[in-house]
């Protein structure tokens, strides 16, 4: 069998575009994974956990981070607003 070789020109833009269509599926995907749209208005901190699939560790570390929280009676509440304003912070 023959191996057969011819030189291909790639253009100088071509890695910036591959890296900008990449980033925008990877952002896609990880906007379809994270359900903040599927909270309540004023969810809970168990509402949160259970529809973000995050744990204790992972919602405590974000108050500690800033995500503001809403002190109602003897539970902690939170603002659907405030956590996907946290979150998109959070993108790189």
């Amino acid at each position: 069998m023959a191996i057969i070789s011819a030189p291909i020109e790639i253009p100088e833009s071509f890695g910036e575009e591959l890296a900008a269509v990449i980033a925008a599926k990877v952002l896609q995907k990880v906007g379809e994974s994270i359900k903040a749209e599927d909270l309540p208005p004023y969810p809970t901190k168990k509402q949160v956990k259970q529809i973000l699939r995050i744990g204790e560790e992972r919602i405590n570390e974000w108050i500690i981070e800033g995500l503001p929280q809403i002190p109602f009676g003897k539970e902690t509440r939170f603002d659907r607003e405030d956590i996907k304003r946290f979150l998109n912070n959070k993108k790189i």
